[in-house]
């Protein structure tokens, strides 16, 4: 990072989600949110660059204090984000909101200012919106430290949360919260695999797997098949399978 350099926070959905072509957001984030971040003279964090530093989740919600700006993208309507997106604005934090056009905003928040974006991701659209939400970016940074933030004002919201001093978590605290999150992860990767009844993978040896689908393994002391469960999905690394039980099973791609 570049020393003294400001930082913008951008929460947006980051796992695949059902009604997107698999690595939709990823596309959003590197041809619109990343290159208008650079283009105000912010440096982009998202949550899964921390977590590649293996912070925990407590340091993400710090970083989603900590940073100067944020973004958020509204689009799906992903619980996370409206999570993170509350936690700060609560604390009266400077946050643009960006949305795609086929995303309906909840009648709660309907009235603050959202900027929209085609999800086509049109080449002929890109260059044009990337400039909009730089400019965004950079009025609402420079706008009073004073004001309440639209949604505070929208609840009729007098105060925002202050913040305590800083506190050192005992190293169980750590472990717990980063279990939790790591939950998190898994469910965000069941609900939005099971939500894409299209989805499919393929292995190693060249074996097409979709969701829903049973996974068997050979059983050596017997020469037979036995159940493990059902395909629900996959990361860079592995591939999960639900079984009976409700347990996920995680399975390296790289074994044979």
């Amino acid at each position: 990072m570049t020393q003294g350099k400001k930082r913008c926070f951008v929460i947006m959905p980051i796992s695949d989600t059902g009604g997107y072509e698999k690595g939709h957001f990823n596309r959003v984030y590197e041809h619109l949110i990343k290159p208008a971040c650079e283009q105000a003279d912010f440096e982009p964090i998202r949550a899964d660059d921390t977590s590649k530093a293996n912070m925990i989740m407590v340091d993400i919600l710090q970083k989603i204090l900590e940073c100067d700006m944020a973004i958020c993208d509204l689009s799906s309507r992903n619980p996370n984000v409206f999570y993170e997106l509350g936690f700060r604005q609560a604390f009266n934090k400077k946050t643009v909101l960006i949305k795609d056009r086929k995303t309906d905003m909840p009648f709660d928040i309907s009235g603050i200012r959202t900027l929209s974006y085609n999800e086509n991701l049109r080449i002929d659209e890109v260059k044009k919106t990337v400039f909009e939400i730089a400019k965004c970016i950079t009025e609402t940074f420079e706008a009073n430290n004073n004001e309440i933030n639209p949604l505070l004002q929208l609840l009729s919201i007098e105060r925002p949360a202050i913040l305590p001093e800083k506190v050192i978590l005992s190293q169980d605290s750590s472990l717990i919260l980063n279990a939790i999150g790591e939950l998190n992860k898994r469910l965000d990767l069941v609900n939005s695999s099971t939500s894409r009844n299209t989805y499919s993978s393929t292995t190693s040896n060249g074996e097409v797997l979709t969701v829903g689908q049973e996974i068997f393994i050979e059983d050596p002391n017997t020469n037979t098949k036995k159940l493990l469960g059902n395909f629900i999905g996959e990361n860079e690394n592995f591939l999960f399978i639900k079984d009976d039980n409700e347990h996920i099973i995680t399975i390296d791609k790289n074994e044979k």
